[in-house]
């Protein structure tokens, strides 16, 4: 008993704690702003009706639950007055400005730059700005946004002045002066609000700093595929693209399964950018993004958007990025792949100062393309076809297959797949030990072993029982020896053991060489068979194992694993097969 209450008070502890942090944390209270268009309601919880009286009772407007914490009230509040806000159980007092803000003025410094955005309400306000140009007279973006009818805006610099109208509420302009600012000296932007009764003042102070961006700016990573937002694709390779089979997303739209092939007017993929900002200004800056061929540094138009039209006109890629002082940004820019081979490419990208001609940073990298190819997606689509419904058609009918031979067959049958298992067992042990002497060019050692020794057993017994349905029983038996003793059962088993077993049954049968299984063309027909369940045997790696092999690699197994080595296995084979058969008689 003494040692469970420890343990008790231990667990009531944990029990507590547990409790403790499941609690809900207690969310802020809603925040409420008036703006020219209404109210900016931000921290409401997402499903929440949200309703806006006035201080007499009478209803406003009311929103339905959304699933959003942040909702824009939009009604035409009257200046000092009143109103109630109801978010859920919380319920705010809100007593709008003494007047409504005559205009919204967003400042871009220079032009193309994130603006800067200020209420013009006061009777006064200064603004003061930094901009990074080695221009003496950088444009300057003024977007003007007028909430009363009538307003007069009177822009002044120095000597210069200039007037402008806006008739309704609502009505916007974007003014695009050209300001002289030496480097480091201030220069002051005046602007003069005015409409019936009332006046209001903007004064912007300028600044243009130059100095060297070089170096100031880091390439902290570099995606490629990526979505969209910027996020990495999944089973992609980093640095490949590749370009969907033009076969399966045909099937794709013709079974239902895509709504739209693959578009040229769409991008393939995106590659995202991410920059550091080395200094304690804010940078603005232009990505570009380019696609040469590395044998003559030419660009591939192929990887560029391309224009609706028949020109064929293409424009490079660009993307427009702020760098807070010593921040991060994230740059994304398309990648199309219209009539570009496979191959190897280079990727370069050029970062420039907004309004700049010349390159602060430039970076390449080296990038693959790859691209489906129709015939290889037949080939694969015959192979799964071919070898699952062979597989069927035995695992259904194999009762029947076994009555249509004699014991004495049934007990070469059996010789054969397990001196052929016992075999390939012990020479696939060797292979394995030469795999790490020799690499890819085990084939033709470990080759030597497996294959002639293989098809030397089935030949021979082959001989003794030439009669059809003797391939699908030996390579069954072979099979099921291994997935029994070694586990080695795979969903692609179907289709690889059974579009093998068809490759040897349909190349006996075609040759004829059921009535003389001792003639040449057993030779041939075992080698073509084994050549093509080869070839088979590959696409299907290449496909469910992502695996690449090299063009002389699939050459060199075909050839001499293949095709090669069977033929001596065979013809060892027939010449066994005649000397057994002489001593069965």
């Amino acid at each position: 008993m003494k040692t469970l209450k420890p343990l008790s008070g231990l667990f009531l502890l944990i029990l507590a704690v547990s409790i403790a942090g499941c609690r809900k944390e207690k969310s802020s209270p809603p925040k409420a702003l008036f703006v020219p268009l209404g109210i900016e309601v931000s921290g409401i919880p997402p499903e929440t009706p949200v309703s806006l009286y006035r201080a007499s009772g009478d209803l406003v407007l009311r929103y339905p639950p959304l699933a959003t914490r942040d909702l824009l009230l939009i009604f035409p509040w009257r200046p000092g007055e009143v109103y109630r806000l109801k978010a859920g159980p919380t319920s705010l007092v809100l007593r709008a400005p003494a007047s409504r803000p005559l205009a919204t003025l967003e400042v871009f410094a220079p032009l193309g730059s994130p603006g800067k955005k200020i209420t013009v309400e006061k009777k006064r306000t200064a603004l003061q700005l930094t901009l990074l140009s080695r221009r003496e007279a950088p444009e300057i973006g003024l977007l003007v946004t007028s909430f009363v009818p009538g307003l007069n805006l009177s822009l002044s610099s120095g000597n210069f002045t200039q007037k402008y109208f806006f008739q309704g509420e609502f009505a916007r302009r974007l003014l695009r002066p050209r300001i002289y600012l030496p480097p480091e000296e201030p220069r002051r932007l005046r602007l003069l609000f005015q409409a019936p009764g009332r006046t209001a003042e903007v004064d912007l102070v300028l600044r243009r700093r130059v100095f060297d961006l070089r170096g100031k700016v880091q390439l902290v990573s570099w995606r490629l595929p990526t979505e969209e937002s910027g996020l990495s694709l999944r089973y992609r390779r980093e640095g490949l693209l590749v370009v969907p089979n033009p076969l399966f997303e045909r099937l794709g739209y013709l079974l239902g399964l895509r709504a739209r092939g693959y578009s040229r007017y769409e991008p393939l993929a995106y590659e995202t950018l991410e920059f550091r900002n080395l200094t304690d200004v804010p940078l603005n800056l232009v990505v570009r993004g380019e696609f040469l061929d590395p044998k003559n540094r030419k660009p591939v138009k192929g990887f560029y958007p391309p224009r609706f039209g028949m020109s064929g006109h293409a424009r490079k890629p660009l993307a427009l990025v702020y760098l807070p002082p010593r921040g991060r940004a994230r740059a994304v820019l398309p990648i199309y792949a219209r009539k570009v081979p496979p191959g190897e490419y280079l990727a370069l990208i050029r970062v420039y100062p907004l309004g700049e001609k010349t390159p602060i940073l430039l970076k390449t990298r080296r990038i693959g393309l790859t691209r489906g190819s129709p015939k290889l997606a037949a080939g694969l689509l015959l192979i799964l076809l071919a070898g699952g419904t062979y597989s069927l058609i035995v695992f259904l009918g194999l009762r029947r297959l076994l009555s249509g031979f004699r014991l004495r067959e049934l007990s070469l049958v059996a010789l054969s797949g397990a001196v052929g298992f016992g075999l390939d067992f012990l020479g696939g042990v060797l292979s394995n030990i030469l795999y790490a002497l020799l690499g890819p060019f085990n084939i033709l050692v470990g080759g030597l072993i497996t294959e002639v020794v293989h098809y030397a057993v089935f030949t021979a017994v082959f001989v003794l029982v030439p009669r059809p349905g003797f391939a699908t029983l030996s390579g069954l038996l072979h099979y099921l020896m291994g997935t029994v003793l070694f586990g080695g059962l795979r969903a692609t088993d179907p289709f690889f053991v059974g579009f093998r077993l068809l490759t040897l049954e349909t190349a006996l049968w075609i040759f004829r060489v059921y009535a003389h299984p001792e003639g040449r063309r057993t030779i041939l027909a075992l080698g073509l068979a084994d050549a093509l369940s080869t070839l088979s045997s590959l696409v299907l790696h290449m496909t469910f194992y992502r695996l690449f092999f090299p063009e002389w690699y699939l050459w060199l197994s075909l050839l001499v694993k293949g095709f090669l080595y069977t033929l001596v296995g065979a013809a060892l084979g027939v010449r066994l097969g005649l000397h057994l058969r002489e001593m069965e008689r």
